[in-house]
């Protein structure tokens, strides 16, 4: 596996690239206190004080080339969402979370993020397997990456933490004949 840090990324309408100081109004009207988003996150609401000061010690981490953490922003630089992978050199693959505020749900946008990460990972990284994981009932996130060519790996039981407790996990993967 190769890392290249994160890199940033274009497509028809959106851009992924590193987060920056700018973009904590961004965040904090977009996704982050959604409340579809605090439930599956198993989080709390954050202020723009705590988003600043999350911000203000990212650059440091952006110089880790195996740190992959993208912003989703449309053309004109409106945060919509993230995306990040966790690296697991020891197996070569990637574990794979998303978000996006739900003003934006319904449009495309998150499959069209996951499509450039999911390309990015295949033929720059030479990632031998990419994962996500949804709850079981998440019919949304599920179509994301059947869409975007995962497949259905195995079910784990009571094994998501949520909100209200303890869920069952779909685990879809897709691999890559390197």
């Amino acid at each position: 596996m190769y890392h290249l840090g994160t890199i940033k990324i274009s497509t028809e309408r959106l851009v992924l690239r590193q987060f920056n100081s700018n973009d904590a109004i961004g965040i904090f009207n977009s996704y982050i206190n959604d409340e579809k988003f605090l439930y599956y996150a198993n989080k709390e609401k954050v202020s723009l004080e705590q988003i600043k000061q999350w911000l203000s010690s990212i650059d440091k981490k952006y110089e880790n080339k195996e740190y992959y953490n993208w912003v989703i922003t449309l053309k004109d630089n409106e945060v919509i969402g993230a995306i990040n992978l966790r690296v697991d050199n020891d197996n070569d693959l990637v574990c794979l979370n998303y978000a996006i505020g739900n003003r934006h749900n319904n449009r495309g946008y998150m499959t069209e993020a996951l499509n450039a990460v999911k390309d990015f990972t295949s033929n720059n990284l030479k990632v031998r397997k990419i994962i996500g994981g949804c709850e079981l009932n998440n019919i949304a996130l599920q179509r994301v990456m059947e869409k975007c060519g995962f497949k259905f790996e195995e079910a784990r039981e009571n094994e998501l933490l949520l909100k209200d407790g303890f869920h069952d996990l779909k685990i879809f993967s897709i691999t890559n004949n390197l």
